[in-house]
Formats: structure tokens, sequence, C-alpha cells
């Protein structure tokens, strides 16, 4: 019987093709957005997942007075944490990324600069489960590094790595490391990653510092490292935060702070949307996109239910004679579920294939790869054949409802009962959705714009900034002050200015303890960040001074411990309970114990994007080496280039050259905001396609319905603009529904994820009528050519065929 059941499903499919075709095609579309976005969601919820001891490790986050959240604090802690707390297995000290510089092989006379170098304890691979490609990646000696494979063959080619040495020169010195560990490629699920993993050990040794005191992996001052616990099986981590709030509680200066251990499986997205402790990922975003792939597969499904609905009319004497013939509510219901189940079998093979194919498309959409491992998990298989199994279930029976109730005795009393307001219910959901998508498309827009054109406080036009050398050598300050000089004999450079710090790219460090010469309470909680430049910095990027003047030539070559003098932003001069910049200027603060006089005031500029509110900013004298920025004629700039390019590479040989434009650098920062908005100018793109795919074939069998009556009229007279106006009637009343109803709810939602930003856009009415209009225009464009082939169509051949 099922077999006869699937044999009539896919000869009725093949009768009606236009009704398959454009069924096949919603649900195609619908499918595949449902399961790039279902892979996006698995791949951010399985993040950390991989390492076997995920359930004893936990990160120690520290809640200050303020309410902020700490993740970076001072190494030392780790040995008292170890020393007083018994349910601790170890702590894990790793500073990430502050190694950075340039990796070479002397004897191949290979030179690589990499950023993503990071200290880590010894035995951090035996807490953390990456794979090992070769070696046992134990950094217990203080000259060992674990390397990626990647950077092995860069360094070694087709050589095994496993024992050899390479050099790193960065803000440490330069030194030999031995390779004791090869790790294969580190899954792209994990928030633990570098290219390279030194043995925090090597900077217990004071000379390997090379001055950075702060970089003490013992010390107490600084905060730098992340600390990993592994507790003991069994124990509460949330007993053991109390524990160890209770004990700091004792210290002075310690008294106000909670601490927390997050787990491992809250690092990336946290415990839930409000969760105050620092996460890698937004779980809110996670969940805006797992709300999409359901809408989007709403939508899909109500075209389907629709035409569903509305092919009833082609069928009424298939099932009219089925009931003739004894069959009751269940038999007509399977043979509608099975073609449910076929088209929806037939659309996910599509769209499973589709997803495959076109992965590097999805990435460039979403910003990041997917995750199709996901695909392998169970729960993909139980979410799908419940998907099928509820919609092919649902389908069947709603068709056979609104088939309506047949008396066998009288085939005359056969009509199917009305179901418009339901129908009519769900194209107003799907355009609700769709209006919704596109108009929250616009706001991203509109939002990402505003930022982007916002007077900065600074000018980056025709600034390029080249990264400045690792390995400096032997009479360092020598080839720094002759770059700098033969920079500025170029003619092709207006100005240049050399910085530790660079907008749009964080700052050096933050640092507490600063106050007024008498402090007060409030300065304990109060930190400030902290930018190092020399006296041109101000000048080659236009930043304002308000009060005061810049660092002095001699201030820089100081430095500002040797100088004892600073410049603060406007914020930092409020926060140091000056009274306005102008009463700041020359008067000194404490820093510590030591005393520093602030020359200048600076206008509170935009250092970060506008994500983030402007922080009281220290700026610091001195010679900075990591970037030069230099203002640029952009005539025949690849011949100045070069020239740079060749001046480098003679003052810093071995040293690669890299640049970029500040402008370009700086508006990188909204990467993540314009995949925002290209995925939901996407989703809203398919959400409007598969609406109009319905509303195409819903028209069609609004024609079809009526093709008498517009013949009659048409014969009576009617014009054509009558008769599209009668077909296009009852769709305009759907839509103006649809945008009473999405107004309020895309308001809604916009003015939410506004709220996060601390300089807003707002949300402009035109924004949401342009939305709206576009909508309309496209609907009525669909609906449109259907009552235009109405309009033009013979009546006499309308009338006969009646």
């Amino acid at each position: 019987m099922i077999f006869n059941y699937l044999k009539i499903s896919v000869r009725s499919l093949l009768k009606r093709r236009v009704f398959s075709a454009v069924n096949l095609l919603g649900l195609t579309l619908g499918l595949l957005t449902f399961l790039v976005l279902f892979a996006y969601v698995a791949t951010e919820l399985t993040y950390n997942d991989f390492h076997d001891k995920k359930e004893n490790i936990y990160r120690v986050v520290v809640v200050e007075g303020n309410g902020e959240a700490e993740i970076f604090l001072p190494p030392g802690f780790a040995n008292i944490l170890e020393d007083q707390f018994a349910d601790l297995d170890h702590v894990t000290r790793a500073a990430g990324f502050i190694a950075g510089g340039l990796i070479s092989n002397r004897e191949a006379n290979i030179a690589i600069k990499e950023a993503e170098i990071s200290f880590v304890e010894g035995d951090f691979f035996q807490t953390f489960s990456f794979p090992i490609k070769r070696g046992i990646a134990d950094l217990s000696d203080p000259q060992t590094a674990v390397i990626s494979q990647e950077l092995a063959k860069k360094l070694f080619g087709e050589e095994d790595a496993l024992g050899k040495s390479f050099t790193l020169s960065n803000n440490f010195g330069k030194s030999d490391y031995t390779i004791s560990g090869v790790l294969e490629e580190i899954p792209m699920r994990s928030d633990l990653r570098a290219e390279v993993f030194l043995s925090i050990h090597y900077l217990e040794n004071e000379a390997n510092r090379n001055g950075n005191s702060w970089a003490d992996p013992n010390g107490m001052d600084s905060g730098f490292a992340n600390l990993y616990l592994q507790t003991n099986p069994g124990t509460d981590g949330e007993q053991l935060a109390k524990q160890m709030t209770d004990y700091f509680k004792r210290f002075p200066g310690l008294d106000g702070i909670t601490v927390h251990l997050q787990p491992l499986t809250e690092w990336h997205l946290g415990r839930s949307i409000d969760d105050p402790l620092p996460t890698f990922g937004s779980r809110a975003g996670v969940f805006v996109f797992g709300a999409m792939a359901v809408l989007i597969l709403a939508i899909a499904y109500v075209n389907y239910l629709n035409l569903s609905a509305a092919s009833i009319l082609t069928r009424i004497k298939e099932i009219k004679m089925r009931k003739v013939l004894g069959a009751n509510m269940w038999q007509l219901a399977q043979q509608f579920v099975l073609e449910t189940m076929v088209l929806f079998l037939i659309s996910a093979f599509f769209a499973l294939v589709g997803v495959f194919l076109m992965e590097s498309f999805v990435q460039a959409i979403l910003g990041k790869s997917i995750w199709l491992g996901a695909f392998n998990l169970p729960v993909f298989w139980f979410l799908m054949v419940a998907i099928i199994a509820f919609c092919s279930l649902l389908s069947g029976f709603y068709v056979v409802i609104l088939s309506g109730r047949f008396d066998k005795r009288s085939q005359v009393n056969f009509k199917p009962q009305s179901g418009n307001w339901l129908q009519k219910s769900l194209v107003v959901f799907q355009f609700v959705i769709s209006m919704g998508m596109i108009i929250s498309t616009l706001v991203i827009q509109d939002q990402l714009s505003f930022m982007q054109n916002r007077d900065l406080g600074m000018n980056l036009d025709q600034l390029l900034v080249i990264s400045g050398p690792d390995e400096l050598g032997e009479n360092a300050k020598e080839k720094l002050v002759s770059f700098k000089n033969q920079l500025n004999n170029f003619a092709f450079v207006k100005g240049s200015a050399s910085s530790n710090v660079l907008p749009g790219r964080s700052y050096n460090f933050s640092a507490a303890g600063i106050t007024p010469m008498v402090p007060r309470p409030e300065d304990r909680d109060q930190s400030y960040a902290m930018g190092i430049i020399d006296e041109k910095f101000l000048e080659v990027y236009e930043i304002e001074i308000k009060s005061g003047r810049s660092f002095s030539p001699g201030e820089a070559r100081q430095g500002w411990y040797a100088s004892r003098k600073l410049m603060v932003n406007e914020s930092a001069a409020e926060a140091l309970g000056f009274d306005g910049a102008e009463n700041a200027a020359g008067q000194n603060i404490k820093w510590g114990e030591d005393v520093y006089e602030i020359v200048g005031v600076v206008a509170d500029y935009h250092h970060l994007s506008l994500k983030e509110e402007i922080l009281p900013m220290i700026l610091l004298p001195n010679e900075g080496q990591a970037y030069f920025s230099l203002i640029v004629d952009p005539v025949n700039l690849e011949e100045s280039l070069t020239s740079l390019q060749a001046t480098f590479e003679e003052i810093f040989p071995g040293n690669p050259f890299e640049y970029y434009f500040m402008d370009e650098q700086f508006a990188s920062q909204y990467a993540e905001d314009q995949q925002l908005s290209k995925a939901f100018t996407t989703a809203g793109i398919l959400a409007i396609l598969i609406s109009c795919l319905g509303l195409f074939g819903l028209a069609a069998y609004a024609v079809e319905q009526r093709t008498k009556e517009i013949g009659i009229r048409k014969v009576l007279g009617a014009s054509s603009p009558s008769v599209i106006r009668l077909i296009i009637s009852d769709f305009v009343i759907l839509l103006l529904l649809a945008i009473i109803l999405a107004f309020p709810l895309a308001w809604y939602g916009m003015k939410t994820w506004q709220a996060d930003f601390p300089y807003q856009a707002g949300l402009s009415i035109w924004t949401f009528l342009f939305g709206a209009c576009v909508t309309i225009f496209i609907a009525l464009l669909t609906v449109g050519f259907q009552a235009l082939k109405a309009a033009w169509s013979n009546p006499v051949d309308a009338i006969r065929a009646e």
C-alpha cells in the first residue's frame, strides 16, 4: 500500500511540474539556509569541547569593585593558589601573544615575522589536549618551544623539525629555542591558539626579560597572564571560587574583588546571554542566527502549506472520488504526507550537497569557517527526521481538513471549506519576517555608516604605517635614528612619527595606582589605558591639544621614567579630579610612589572603534620603534614604497618590510559588523525570494480560480487596469498588515541591538519606510506578472473553458 502511495505521489508531482518546481526550489533554499546556520550554531556551541579534561578546567576571572571583569592577572598568583587550595590539581600560566617577533632559521637563511607567539606553562600540553604530530610537547626546559606544522614547514621544509632550533628576536631580545613538539592543525573550534608556544620558564631569568620588568612570571605587579586551573575530579567550581574570594579579602587592596572560575565550556559563549564574564564569542549572536535559521525554514514551509492548500482546487475530483470509495481522513492524508516527504527528502539532498559545494561562499558571508562535522552529530539527524516527519504529517492533515467534509450520498454537496483566513495569515507571517530582515539589514548599514564616517578626533587620511624591525642587532639606537632621518629626507614624506601604540590596535598596557597628589577612595578602582608615543605623534595624527604642550624631543629620548613627564586625554583629566583640561596641564600626579608632571591634555579621540567607549588614557614619551607613521604624497605611491622598502632593508637587514594604510587598518575593526550585515542581507534576500515564490504560486492559483469571473468582467467591458486591481487588491491589504506588524517588532529588535553601542546612529522612520517599500515593490512585481497575464488573456477562451 505504501509503495502504491509513493508511486502515485511521484506521478502527482511530475504531473504538476510548476507546482512541484516552485515548492522544490523554495524548500531547497529554506533547508540550505537552515543547514548552513545549523552548522554555524553547532560550531559556536561546541568550541573547546575536544579537550579531554574539559570538565575540570577553569579560567580565573577577577571582578573588581567597579564591576570590571579582568582575565589578565599577575602570574604570581598561580603559586599562591596552588599552595592554598587542595582542590586544585595544578595552575597553568599562559601569556598570549606577548612574544611576537622575527623567527629565523639561520642555516637556511629564512626569516618569518610572526605575531602569534605565547609563553605557556611547561605542562601546558598535558592540561590541554591539542593534537601533537611529533614529539612530547614538553616545555619544562626554559628554551624549548612547540610550533605548528605549518610554521615547521616554512622554516625547515620537508625536514623533521623535532629537535631543531630557531632564533627568535623580539622585545625580550634575541634567543635560540629548541623544538620539543610539532602540532597538528589546531581545531578551528579552539579559543586557545598560537603558531608558537614558548616555555614561560624562560622569563624566570631576569636577564632574559631584556629590561621588561613587568614580564616576571612570578611577579605580583603586572597583570599580563591568564591563569587556568585544573581541579580534582568532583570539585565544585562555584564553591571553590567563593573560597578564593574569601581568602583574598584578607589582603589589603584585594578586599573588593570577587573571584569567578569560568568553566572551559563557557569561555566561548558564556553561561547565558547576559553573562557578565568575558567571552570569545557572542551567545546573543548565536541566538540571532539560530532564530534566523528557524524563521527562514518556516517561511519556506509556509509557502508549501499555502501552495498545497491552493492546489486543492485542481485535485477536487481526486479527493471526491477517494471519499466516495470510502477513504477516511487518515487514508486521504497518507497520500499528501508521502508527497510532502518526497519533496522534503529531495530538497534536503540538494541542500546538503549545496552546503558542501558553497563552503567558501558561506565562509565569505559569515566571516568564518563552519564545522561540517556538525552533520555527523546524532542531534542533527534527529532534528532532520523530526522536521521532515512533523512537516509531512502536518501538511497531509492540513490539506485534508481544508478539503472539507463530504457526504458520500451526494457529490453535488462537495465544496472545500474556506481556509482563506489561515492562508492569508501565513502570507502575512512570511512578509513580516522578510520585511523585518530587510529593515534590520538597513539599520545595521546605517549604524556601520555612522561609525565609519563619524569624526574620530584625528586624521587618518594618507597615513602609511610601517611595522618596526624585530631584530635590530648592534647599534640599535643609531639605526633607529638613521631610519627616521632618512624618512624625513624623502620629498614624498610630509611628516613622520614613531610609536609603540597605534589607533585601532588596542593600547600598550593598562595601569592602576595613578592618583592625584592627594589620593581619593575612588582612585583605587580606576585604571588607565597607556600609549607610548614620540614628540611628533600628535602632530602627524592631527590630535588636538586642549591645553599645555606636546612632548619635547629630549623627553622622548629620555622616556617617561627618566623625564617624569606624561600627557592625558580629557577623560583621564576628569577621572583624576581636575576641573577642565586647562586646570590639568602643569599639575603633578602620583603613579605609585613616583611623581609625574602632566605637560599637556589632548582632546578625547577614538583610539579604538566606535564600538568602544573612549577610555581615560595616558600618553607616555618614548622613541617608539614598533610603528612608523608617515604622511605620504599619493602621487607615484608605488615608487615611494619601493624607496621606503630599500631604505628599510638597508638599515634593518633580515627584517621583512611590512606596511599598511591607517584608514584601512582602522576600518578593519568593523569587520565583524560588516559580516553581520552581509549575513542579514543574504538572509533578507532569501526570505523575500522564498516568500515571493509562494506569492507567485498563490497568485497563479488565484487567477486560475477566478478565470471565469475575469472573462465575464472583460466581456462586460472591464478594462485591463481594473482586472489588475481586482487581483492585486487582496495582496496589498496583506502587505499593509505585514507592515503594521513588522515595524514595531523590527524597531524593538534593532533598538535592543543598538543598545550595545556606546555611540548610536539611532533609528530613522525613513529607513523603515524604505524597507517596506522595497518589500512591497518586489511582492507586487511578483503578483503583477500573474495579474497582467490574466488581464491580457482572451475572455472568450476563459468562458469556453468553463
